[in-house]
């Protein structure tokens, strides 16, 4: 509840326009997931209303680096192929800048030129303290020190965040601790700042307003010094970011960022009141070359910096475009050539035996490619891996439900295990809530701190066992533990009542036309999820799935399943017009990542009638894992092992725990394809592509497309371009070495080495191999089959759509007939026939 004095005072920030500035600076900030329900995030998702190239030279000024790789890397890629003479001349007429290929040629000679940087805040011009550290560095170390200790709910032994009694945020938390902080003027080397600190106003609303005008810039400007200084704690800013985001999902109100760029801002105005007179002239002749700067249109992102013939245009954009062309060329003669021979057998729809639904996870390409490969009567489809499932799961004991559906949703209902009576599940209930008792137990002995060595003694020997065990890869390892029947109830996440009949048919009804499986169904229908095994690795999360925060997909394709076997459920989709054989079964599985092994579950349960279909679809799985284990070989750097060798060092590499590369995961992503499986099929995409089925021919309304670039289509984009800016710009977007990482918080994320601020992104480990870059820093390419106007409609409906396909944070094609490719951009369609 806000009080009359903090009200007056949001009215006057309001009033001046600071306080949209402040809003309009953390919007910028990407949100993140913790550790065990990690997402892959577009890092650059505030900034998708601005055209790339204006969004790369903003953060060029304000945060001093840039996310296109060096000169030299693209220099390696020409003089190696993988970009050729023809790229770099399509990617210079599509610039639109008149100018020969020569220029191109010596800027790789003598590399482009750093763009100017600017000194945003007084603490920049400060002297070193007494230590030797540079006072924005103390600060940013004191807030990222601080930020650990509040927002750790679960590995700290007294919680920070709970111990105002729900009273505050961060800023009163820090503000608080700066004031009995005694050596904060030491560390900082700013004399007086404590005793500044005593002097701010305690309530957040008004120290803000009074940090302002002493600050005394400008709303623009000030939005300017915001992000900049969001920037250097950029790891604790974008956690912030993802708590305001998901309190957002979940109906809740959150100022976290706001609150963390508070702290900032009152630190700002402290160091100004305890400046010299120097060093606020050093100041006030810095924020002039930024004035002069925003008058040209610059650093605010307001000028025409995507202009064709701009003469700051970076050379730099024109090897990447040609870089991506290079990619696009390769792709579109991939799917133009005709299929591999082992898929010339033409068999009909009426007689596919088998039909197998995957993730669009790029690894599902290769082991879909291998089983058709291999098994002719097997098709095979795309779709998102939560099949459509807005699910909770509440498994039994005292553990909290599990989100299993994308980050950027909210679930709508809950699964509930269930032994079928509540004495059954009670008693269940109670043997694992004794278990947790007695691990908590050991817990809270292992951080005490009057038994930290005792515990040690006392149990060293075992834990030393476990270790050499561990360390000789003596750890059980094998297939997932296949568990019973699926048996839970299914209700709504709020108010907790069961599903009626019609919700289950517009369920399956929704997941079946989003996969375009409407009609000719299989006597066998397999949905297949997928997950990964890995040990010590705090990534875990990030290797099992880039949407799903990190949950394998077993539990909802087994719901998908069992909705889809349900009688009254089938009685109502015929309703619908989707009539599904009686002789149709559907069963679950899930495809381990690291192993490339299919568990089959509920198989007791599968009728006579069925049984030589699901032995044909085990030895298909077999045969297909084996192919694709050998593909994945190469990159693992375990070529020229026989199967059987190799299926143990990949499961060796599963419980290793000191593997930091067990799997690849999407690295390498590159494009996504909305069509019919007929345009890929037997095309070999090496891992590359994102596929989900879609035919255009039941979808006259284009209410399916809509769904699926509004969504799977913005997903692709946030995994695509994490996976971009971590190799693009490591050291602001990447998580640095996994060797030196320490988990902060139980799960809020990492830090590297006596860092303080959590490190984003994807490990180096995950896109390199310690000699070359193992994912191709490309923007995604949207390949769809439908005609130009149902594309465009959506485009003008979908405002997010719109932002990143017109600012170009991706590219968007159509297909044609005969194989042939065009390029929507700047509202006009492009024909890609210089591809060819």
């Amino acid at each position: 509840m806000m009080d009359s004095s903090a009200a007056v005072s949001a009215t006057v920030m309001d009033d001046s326009g600071f306080q949209s500035a402040i809003t309009r600076a953390c919007e910028l900030i990407a949100p993140i997931w913790p550790l065990d329900s990690w997402i892959a995030v577009n890092p650059f998702w505030g900034l998708r209303d601005l055209p790339v190239k204006r969004a790369e030279r903003m953060l060029e000024q304000r945060a001093n680096f840039s996310f296109l790789m060096p000169a030299a890397f693209y220099r390696e890629a020409w003089e190696g192929g993988r970009i050729s003479d023809s790229d770099l001349q399509e990617s210079l007429d599509e610039s639109g800048i008149q100018s020969g290929l020569q220029p191109l040629f010596d800027l790789l000679k003598r590399g482009e030129q750093a763009g100017e940087s600017f000194r945003f805040s007084i603490l920049d011009v400060f002297p070193e303290s007494a230590e030797g550290v540079k006072a924005s560095d103390a600060v940013c170390d004191e807030i990222g020190r601080l930020c650990g200790a509040f927002f750790d709910a679960r590995q700290a032994r007294w919680s920070a965040s709970g111990s105002r009694d729900g009273q505050g945020g961060f800023f009163e938390f820090w503000l608080e601790a700066a004031r009995q902080d005694l050596s904060l003027d030491y560390r900082t080397g700013i004399a007086g700042a404590r005793e500044q600190l005593k002097a701010f106003p305690e309530a957040r609303l008004q120290a803000v307003e009074k940090a302002v005008a002493l600050i005394n810039l400008s709303a623009d400007e000030l939005e300017v010094l915001c992000h900049n200084l969001l920037m250097r704690v950029l790891g604790w800013a974008s956690w912030s970011s993802g708590v305001d985001w998901r309190a957002g999902l979940a109906g809740d109100d959150s100022e976290a960022r706001e609150s963390l760029l508070s702290a900032l801002l009152v630190w700002e105005s402290v160091a100004l009141e305890c400046a010299s007179v120097d060093q606020i002239a050093a100041r006030a002749e810095a924020w002039g070359k930024v004035r002069r700067t925003l008058q040209r249109g610059g650093a605010d992102g307001s000028g025409g910096l995507d202009a064709a013939n701009d003469p700051e245009e970076k050379l730099l954009w024109i090897w990447q475009r040609a870089y991506e062309i290079g990619y696009q060329r390769a792709l579109m003669h991939i799917i133009r050539e005709r299929p591999g021979k082992e898929s010339d057998v033409k068999i009909s729809e009426t007689e596919i035996d088998i039909q197998a639904v995957f993730c669009i996870d790029v690894r599902s390409e290769v082991m879909r490619r291998h089983l058709e490969n291999n098994s002719p009567q097997v098709r095979t489809l795309g779709f998102a891996g939560f099949f459509g499932l807005p699910v909770s799961h509440q498994s039994h004991g005292p553990f909290s439900e599990v989100q299993r559906l994308p980050g950027l949703l909210a679930p709508a209902y809950r699964l509930i295990d269930t032994e079928g009576s509540s004495e059954g599940d009670n008693a269940l209930n109670r043997e694992l809530d004794q278990r947790e008792i007695t691990r908590e137990s050991v817990r809270n002995a292992k951080y005490s701190s009057l038994s930290t060595f005792t515990l040690v003694e006392t149990t060293g020997l075992a834990w030393a066992w476990k270790l050499f065990k561990d360390s000789i890869h003596q750890k059980n390892v094998g297939k997932p533990v296949k568990p019973g029947s699926l048996k839970g109830t299914l209700v709504h996440h709020l108010g907790g009542d069961p599903l009626a009949v019609p919700e289950k048919v517009k369920l399956v009804a929704g997941f079946l036309q989003g996969m375009s499986l409407t009609r000719n169904f299989a006597p066998l229908l397999v949905f297949v999820g997928h997950g990964t095994q890995t040990d010590n690795n705090p990534n875990h999360a990030g290797m099992a799935c880039g949407a799903c925060g990190g949950q394998s997909g077993g539990v909802n394709a087994r719901l998908a399943a069992a909705l889809f076997n349900d009688l009254q459920v089938r009685e109502g989709l015929a309703a619908e017009g989707i009539h599904i054989p009686d002789t149709t079964l559907a069963v679950a599985a899930e495809h381990c990542t690291v192993t490339d092994e299919v568990t089959l579950f509920d198989q007791e349960s599968v009728p006579a009638s069925h049984r030589a279909l699901l032995l044909e679809l085990q030895a298909s799985f077999l045969s297909a894992g084996r192919e694709a284990r050998k593909e994945r070989a190469t990159p693992l750097k375990l070529n020229g092992l026989e199967d059987k060798e190799l299926l143990v060092a990949m499961h060796q590499r599963a419980v290793d725990w000191s593997e930091v590369r067990p799997e690849w995961g999407l690295a390498n992503n590159a494009a996504i394809i909305f069509a019919k499986r007929d345009l890929t099929r037997g095309k070999n995409l090496s891992g590359r592509v994102f596929l989900h089925d879609y035919d255009p021919d039941l979808d006259t309304e284009g209410q399916v497309l809509e769904a699926l670039m509004s969504a799977p289509m913005m997903v692709a984009n946030w995994i695509n371009l994490q996976y971009f800016a971590s190799v693009t710009a490591p050291e602001v977007y990447g998580a640095g070495n996994k060797l030196l990482h320490s988990v902060v918080g139980g799960n809020l994320g990492v830090i590297e080495g006596n860092g303080t601020d959590l490190r984003i992104g994807l490990p180096l480990q995950s896109v390199h191999d310690g000699i070359y870059w193992r994912h191709e820093p490309l923007r995604l390419t949207v390949l769809i089959d439908a005609p130009r106007e149902r594309i465009q409609a959506i485009v003008d409906r979908q405002p997010d759509v719109a932002r990143l396909v017109r600012n170009q944070w991706l590219w968007l094609h159509r297909m044609l007939p005969g194989g042939e490719q065009e390029r929507f951009d700047k509202g006009v369609w492009h024909s890609c026939s210089g591809y060819s």
